[in-house]
């Protein structure tokens, strides 16, 4: 039973962390695509490229790949401003930290 929500717990956090970082992507790349274009608004797309990549690679080596996703939610701790804004901290921030310390902590099944 221990291993069943083991599964479970590493399968739902892999793929809330794909969903959210592919929402996140498209959200960045179609807002303000309209004004300047596509690709002059890619730019603001790249952090959440990185954490896409990130996901990825906790896909194949998922310590790892928990380790970088806890660096990225600390990473939009200080570059978005979440202490500021306490919804970009609760939204953003804090699910990327908890998740990814569960990537890392839960090993592979």
């Amino acid at each position: 039973m221990e291993e069943n929500l083991k599964k479970y717990l590493i399968n739902f956090c892999k793929i809330f962390l794909l969903g959210m970082s592919v929402a996140f992507l498209a959200f960045a790349l179609m807002s303000g695509a309209e004004d300047v274009g596509f690709w002059k608004n890619l730019p603001n797309g790249l952090p959440w490229m990185i954490l896409l990549a990130f996901v990825l690679v906790a896909f194949w080596k998922q310590v790892l790949g928990g380790v970088l996703i806890i660096l990225f939610g600390v990473f939009t701790i200080i570059f978005f401003g979440a202490l500021q804004f306490l919804w970009i901290l609760f939204l953003i921030s804090l699910p990327l930290i908890i998740l990814g310390a569960m990537l890392a902590a839960l090993k592979d099944v």
